[in-house]
């Protein structure tokens, strides 16, 4: 970091939000997505198997996981990368609260996996395709 110089924070700070417009934006690879996905259904299941159901933690670590690596993919500059995430997640939260108040839901960790299982599949499949959606060319 000492060779970035005075203002190398602030460059860092400046990318992670705006790229350089000659810096190619590539979509999301969809494997590494599958992989976190598939990870946090087994810490998923995990939690809801060995935490005491008073506990809100399995929604939480599962999400969690899945916020890091498609974080992981807006750092890197993936197309269309701000909007892709807030709309994924945004519909992933969205059909969360919608499978909570789907009747028959209990309030063990079995049931909180179940909701958030699909629903973080949706989002990361909301992620991966809107990352795929055509660039403008800038005039």
């Amino acid at each position: 970091m000492a060779d970035k110089g005075k203002h190398g924070f602030v460059r860092s700070v400046r990318r992670f939000f705006w790229l350089p417009r000659d810096m190619p934006r590539r979509p999301a690879a969809a494997m590494p997505l599958v992989r976190a996905w598939l990870f946090a259904l087994a810490v998923g299941a995990l939690f809801a198997v060995f935490t005491p159901d008073d506990d809100v933690l399995t929604p939480s670590i599962m999400t969690v996981v899945l916020w890091v690596a498609t974080l992981d993919d807006v750092i890197k500059g993936v197309r269309h990368r701000w909007p892709a995430f807030l709309i994924s997640w945004a519909v992933g939260w969205g059909l969360t609260r919608l499978s909570a108040k789907l009747p028959g839901l209990g309030d063990s960790h079995w049931y909180e996996f179940a909701a958030f299982a699909p629903t973080t599949a949706v989002a990361v499949a909301m992620f991966v395709g809107i990352t795929r959606l055509p660039q403008n060319p800038r005039l």
